[in-house]
């Protein structure tokens, strides 16, 4: 090598890493491509396995459930089909009874007949109930992630389940090139309270969620594993549930006898 491409390389290779981006304008900087993930969801199909596993004071499994869906959406409506209870498929008479609630629901929303849902909280109103803070580049499946910590902003917002957001606080990991979410990780900062009947306290909140990218370049959900462990009444709680999104496809419902895509 050349003795100035070499001092160039050792020059390089030196070379500080650039700065990191202010937290607040580079998150806000992600949510159209968030969005654009949002509506990619509605045109595929996928597996979700959800688990949920009540714990004893030592994180031993007490009690599991499973169940098994094949999720696809209608005119942007999520309607699941379950297949399997803890790890069995369902028997035949259960199944055609589940195909038909599945049918029912999806003519009733191709004939505009289902019920309207409250709109949800934009994503843009959720960013701007935290503060980001840019801390640190990381490497994730061999690519580079800008890592953020995030906490609420103080005072009450006018979204919805705000008692349960300025509870939270974490960090999130993103692709600095693709500019996509692949990890976060969430805490409660304090006890939240819910009331669903009886009165339940939740003293502990854990959130694990992970992303990937399918070959067509869409970023979707790869898993969510959240642990949370409180009160009820006089008992207390301690559960971990896990959902896992597997075996992505595209595919469109035209008609209620068209269900579930070819396998």
């Amino acid at each position: 090598m050349a003795p100035v491409a070499l001092l160039l390389a050792v020059l390089a290779a030196q070379a500080p890493p650039p700065d990191l981006p202010e937290g607040n304008a580079f998150v806000r900087g992600l949510v159209g491509a968030q969005k654009r993930n949002e509506d990619a969801l509605n045109r595929y199909t996928y597996d979700l396995l959800d688990v949920r596993e009540d714990l004893d004071d030592k994180d031993r499994v007490k009690k599991r459930h499973s169940r098994l869906q094949e999720v696809f959406y209608v005119k942007g409506r999520q309607v699941g089909r379950l297949v399997s209870e803890n790890d069995v498929p369902l028997p035949p008479d259960k199944q055609a009874k589940e195909d038909r609630k599945v049918a029912a629901k999806v003519k009733s929303i191709l004939e505009d007949k289902a019920v309207t849902e409250k709109p949800g909280v934009r994503l843009s109103q959720i960013l701007e109930r935290y503060d980001f803070r840019s801390v640190a580049r990381e490497a994730i499946d061999g690519r580079v992630a800008i890592v953020l910590d995030f906490s609420p902003r103080p005072g009450k917002r006018d979204l919805d389940g705000d008692s349960v957001l300025r509870r939270l606080t974490g960090r999130i990991w993103v692709d600095e090139e693709e500019r996509q979410v692949v990890r976060a990780e969430l805490r409660n900062t304090d006890a939240m309270k819910f009331g669903l009947g009886v009165v339940a306290k939740l003293s502990s909140l854990d959130a694990l969620m992970e992303f990937r990218k399918l070959e067509d370049g869409v970023w979707l959900p790869r898993s969510i594993r959240i642990e949370y462990a409180g009160r009820k009444l006089f008992k207390g709680f301690k559960t971990r549930q896990t959902a896992t999104f597997d075996r992505f496809r595209q595919f469109e419902v035209e008609s209620e006898e068209k269900l579930t895509p070819e396998r």
